[in-house]
């Protein structure tokens, strides 16, 4: 779903078209993209997480672009709850930083 996400807005960034809308769940995460260039800065952001924070970017993938629950995410990736909240926090705090300057 990320790579998706990212060649539609690649593809519409390079034709001048109007911009995507991507929300997360408020309840859960403070962290929202709405154009193209913020899925582009969202991706170039989740790269460079990716390469400190392997583990933690799987569950951003996981939880964002799949969808899934605290619960689900853990059961796909092999690892405790409480990882998975874990990882999740950090991934946001990092990823707000990152997408906010």
């Amino acid at each position: 779903m990320r790579q998706v996400l990212v060649d539609s807005a690649r593809r519409r960034r390079a034709s001048k078209r109007m911009g995507v809308h991507v929300e997360l769940d408020a309840a859960d995460v403070d962290i929202a993209v709405g154009s193209d260039e913020q899925v582009l800065a969202l991706h170039d952001q989740l790269e460079r997480f990716s390469q400190v924070y392997p583990r933690a970017a799987s569950v951003v993938e996981a939880r964002f672009f799949g969808g899934l629950d605290v619960r689900e995410t853990a059961e796909l990736l092999g690892i405790a709850e409480i990882t998975v909240a874990r990882d999740w926090r950090l991934a946001r705090a990092w990823l707000r930083v990152g997408l906010e300057g």
